[in-house]
């Protein structure tokens, strides 16, 4: 009676077994046409609204428990901003339990091209990690991009190096558009030509040691695919937690909050700290940013602006935007830009 038993049982377990087997290959390979449909449907999209559109290759595989998408030779060019984005392969990976997670893997080098010049973006490593809302048109929730031994080269000659970074954007809890955004750099060569420029004598090192960035950020609508097929989502607020970059002797720091209307002109204030202020003109005049015959009337100006810190050698204000214009303490000092994404 006991070995009948356990014939039964074991009978079960395999024919039980066997149907989980059957019913979750069935699922993956599922799954796995709706993915590669839905990418082929998608280039096919934007094909008829006059993209360009080109890839040699597409496929899915990782059975059992993945989902690997991989798209060989692909060039995408949208009509609307003239920039071709080119890359011998893009990997998306996703866990079978867990679609909505996806892992890009980018390849070793990809290139962008505008009429201007074409870059070419090289990297030792270069993943991002993504939560998306397969309901909502794909929308973001979380995104974190880590970068290493990143190189960009331009056939106008330049390039610019990245040994460190990282990006991520996280939306937060019940909203619909507002995110935080984060960005941090280290080490960042600027292209040769520029840091000549701005700096003729060598006096500051080649990289400039810390680039950070932490803000909530709010758009007019969310980060998903039509961010890619129309136009990218508007900045109409900011709250600055922190901006702070270090050049050798160069500190600049920022935060406050700023309200941005539909033309991307912004309204608030913005408390501002810049360290060794007057190189900093020096380098706007050099770097054309400032005409020359202005340069003794914007020191003077923020000579004065620096005497109300204590400090003559530091700045420590509010930089102030209003009606389309800009203040650096009681002082108007230009036109306010404009924070629209293209």
């Amino acid at each position: 009676m006991l070995g009948q038993f356990l014939d039964r049982t074991i009978s079960r377990i395999v024919s039980v077994t066997a149907a989980v087997a059957i019913l979750g290959s069935a699922a993956w390979f599922v799954w796995a046409f709706m993915s590669e449909r839905a990418v082929t449907e998608w280039l096919d999209a934007r094909a008829a609204e006059g993209w360009l559109v080109n890839h040699e290759d597409l496929s899915v595989t990782g059975y059992p428990f993945d989902f690997r998408t991989k798209l060989v030779a692909v060039e995408l060019g949208d009509p609307a901003t003239n920039v071709v984005w080119t890359l011998p392969e893009l990997t998306l990976e996703q866990q079978a339990f867990r679609p909505d997670h996806v892992r890009a893997i980018w390849p070793e080098a990809q290139s962008l091209s505008s009429p201007v010049e074409r870059l070419t973006i090289e990297a030792a490593s270069m993943t991002s990690v993504l939560d998306l809302q397969p309901g909502s048109r794909f929308a973001l929730d979380v995104s974190d991009t880590v970068l290493a031994n990143v190189m960009v080269t331009s056939d106008a000659g330049w390039r610019m190096a990245l040994p460190e970074g990282q990006l991520s954007m996280i939306r937060q809890e019940g909203q619909d558009a507002r995110y935080d955004v984060d960005f941090t750099a280290r080490d960042l060569a600027p292209p040769v030509p520029t840091r000549r420029q701005l700096d003729p004598g060598g006096i500051l090192p080649e990289t400039i040691e810390t680039l950070a960035y932490s803000a909530a950020m709010e758009f007019d609508r969310p980060w998903d695919l039509r961010a890619i097929e129309d136009r990218r989502p508007q900045i109409t607020a900011l709250d600055l937690r922190e901006m702070n970059a270090v050049w050798g002797g160069l500190i600049l720091r920022a935060a406050g909050e700023l309200t941005v209307d539909a033309a991307g002109l912004p309204e608030g204030v913005l408390s501002v700290r810049a360290e060794n202020w007057r190189e900093m003109v020096a380098m706007a005049v050099r770097a054309d940013l400032l005409p020359e015959q202005m340069r003794g009337t914007i020191e003077g100006l923020l000579g004065v602006v620096a005497g109300l810190s204590g400090d003559p050698e530091v700045i420590d204000a509010e930089l102030t935007f209003s009606d389309g214009r800009t203040f650096l303490g009681p002082l108007p000092v230009g036109p306010a830009p404009r924070l629209t994404l293209r």
